[in-house]
């Protein structure tokens, strides 16, 4: 939605509409909460970055409807990439008809859903035939937020693709590294030693070296994202990070093995005779 400011400036926001005492209603860092009735919006922090202040006013477009900045909330929220601002209900549906003045009958009892707070084992079939409306989980409702789905599909593809990219790399990393050994592999196993002992070393070594590349690239990618919290929309949770991690070091190791299983073709006469 856009709106404008006292100076002209042109502001992008979401409003979300909301009863102030309700379970959704922010507690704003500094200023005040939402009131009935009172035209006042808290709006998040990703709209005070654009140079919007607690105290301003808003002016919707193509309207009458002026709404004033009471609150703000430390919190970075957006729907479809756009920064939100929490509004009554009221206000909410004067912006959603477009109307400055009194509302007519049939908008006052408008509103697009309904947020229930349940208890653990709550009956929520029970729930939805008392009120004649479906429920659905916190995280399903997300995929009602614009290009979310979309968004999400092409980003876990896309994840998909490096996990696989990075399998390969290895594997051809480490076929190298196997070819280079060569003499030094045809060495042991004409010394007798045993081709299941050789490939152990070697995966042994294949996955001390992924340990120590997963932990210098998490750490260089914690630090990296670190800078770009409250910059980009970017969040680091440590159940996401373990994943990443555990896969890179499985995927690399699976790589790794199709390279190493050079070792049991490499023939020790052959080998040490082509380097006289």
């Amino acid at each position: 939605m856009t709106q404008g400011g006292q100076k002209g400036e042109q502001v992008n926001l979401a409003v979300f509409g909301m009863a102030p005492d309700s379970p959704l209603a922010p507690g704003p860092g500094e200023g005040k909460g939402l009131k009935d009735g009172g035209g006042g919006i808290v709006i998040t922090q990703e709209i005070a970055d654009l140079g919007v202040r607690v105290g301003d006013v808003l002016t919707a477009d193509k309207s009458e409807v002026r709404l004033t900045v009471v609150g703000l909330v430390d919190d970075t929220v957006s729907y479809g990439h756009i920064g939100v601002a929490y509004a009554d209900l009221d206000t909410w549906r004067h912006l959603h008809y477009g109307l400055p003045g009194a509302l007519p009958e049939a908008a006052l009892r408008q509103a697009t859903a309904v947020a229930l707070t349940l208890e653990d084992g709550a009956d929520v079939t029970a729930v939805e035939k008392a009120t004649g409306t479906r429920a659905d989980s916190k995280e399903t409702t997300y995929g009602a937020s614009p290009g979310y789905t979309a968004e999400s599909s092409t980003m876990a593809l896309i994840k998909g693709f490096l996990y696989a990219i990075s399998a390969l790399v290895v594997g051809a990393f480490f076929t190298v590294w196997t070819v280079q050994r060569k003499p030094e592999i045809a060495l042991l196993k004409a010394l007798g030693a045993p081709t299941g002992y050789i490939l152990r070393d070697a995966l042994a070594q294949v996955v001390a070296v992924l340990v120590a590349a997963t932990a210098v690239g998490t750490a260089a990618g914690l630090a990296l994202g670190s800078a770009m919290i409250g910059k980009a929309p970017f969040s680091l949770s440590a159940p996401a990070i373990a994943t990443s991690a555990g896969l890179l070091i499985g995927l690399g190791t699976v790589g790794a093995v199709v390279a190493v299983r050079r070792i049991t073709a490499v023939d020790p006469l052959t080998a040490l005779g082509a380097t006289r």
